[in-house]
């Protein structure tokens, strides 16, 4: 059922708002548009204008198979779909997360009728990627930092076998190794490179396997928060959780410091440790020691997220503005790994 289907979204949405508000909310009209924020997914900003007279500012992910983009339906590997992924996110996950992701006013999951639609607040902003102040990144790292410390090891496992996120482990990790070789596989001097890497990688997988693991965002890129500088301090906003999985907390920080020289990364990293000595609430937290231990493991992570990228699909480039070297990064970490 398409999401342009106005009649059809209207009831439903009508339900999930008086399960949010707690009473019956009238809708009396819905001005929509597509979002020029769409990805993967179509995403539809709504202005619901309701009976009492209030008006709810809102977006509908619409996380249908068929919803999904031509481009990502070519290149996003089969194995990572899940159009329930994201929607038990905000029902079982984000609930416990540090304050700033976008309110959830509920969702429509009917796999017979192909229909999954997510529906969310609506938060003004822009991408942190085309945020320059640094110090709004450090808030960003420190978020991410207080979200993975939210979850006790018990709470991790239960809402991981409720929300059916991604399991991060050793054949995970090599999966995306292999994809990278076989897609060199025409391609001689790449081929030979990426070899070299997996060569090292065996060492990198042990050791990501023996991290603490923690709900992670899975996708932690700038371009997946919003930053919304309306109030005293800019608020940062995580959103796009269709990746969501268990896995070592660092792989969202080396998500979010992709592309930044190296004494931003380890800024970025003392923000991000600092705040999982806090939990989840948001205060001034004492500098962290970078400890060797420390930076070899965000390396380790920062070489597999590599790797992923490199194994993601061999028909996709990111726009320019996100594009990087990745062969050259992954090579450049197991040097350092190996002196």
């Amino acid at each position: 059922m398409r999401l342009d289907d106005t009649a059809t979204l209207r009831p439903l949405l009508q339900a999930r708002l008086a399960e949010h508000f707690g009473r019956r909310r009238t809708i009396e009209a819905i001005d929509r548009r597509f979002c020029p924020y769409s990805s993967s997914f179509r995403l539809d900003e709504l202005d619901v204008r309701l009976a009492d007279g209030s008006t709810v500012a809102l977006v509908v992910k619409d996380l249908s198979p068929e919803s999904m983009s031509e481009c990502a339906r070519r290149v996003r590997p089969s194995f990572m779909l899940d159009p329930t992924r994201e929607i038990n996110a905000y029902r079982w996950v984000l609930p416990h997360a540090p304050a700033g992701t976008p309110a959830s006013y509920g969702a429509v999951s009917d796999p017979g009728a192909g229909r999954h639609w997510l529906f969310l607040e609506r938060v003004p902003g822009s991408q942190l990627s085309q945020v320059g102040t640094f110090a709004t990144w450090e808030r960003a790292a420190a978020w991410i930092g207080r979200f993975h410390a939210s979850f006790s090891a018990e709470c991790v496992a239960a809402l991981a076998a409720r929300t059916g996120s991604v399991a991060y482990g050793e054949d995970f990790y090599w999966c995306w190794m292999e994809r990278a070789r076989c897609f060199a596989t025409r391609h001689g001097a790449r081929r030979r490179a990426i070899d070299a890497l997996a060569r090292r990688y065996e060492p990198v997988v042990k050791r990501l396997a023996q991290l603490p693991r923690t709900l992670i965002h899975g996708e932690f890129f700038a371009c997946n928060v919003v930053v919304d500088p309306g109030g005293p301090v800019p608020r940062v906003c995580p959103v796009d959780w269709e990746m969501a999985a268990v896995g070592p907390g660092l792989i969202d920080l080396a998500a979010l410091a992709a592309g930044w020289a190296e004494p931003k990364q380890r800024a970025l990293a003392r923000a991000y440790l600092a705040a999982t000595r806090k939990g989840p609430t948001e205060s001034d937290a004492p500098p962290t020691r970078l400890t060797r231990e420390r930076l070899s493991d965000f390396d380790r992570c920062r070489f597999y997220l590599a790797v992923r990228m490199l194994g993601w699909s061999d028909d996709w480039q990111p726009p320019r503005a996100h594009r990087q070297d990745w062969l050259a990064q992954a090579s450049g970490i197991a040097t350092r790994l190996n002196d």
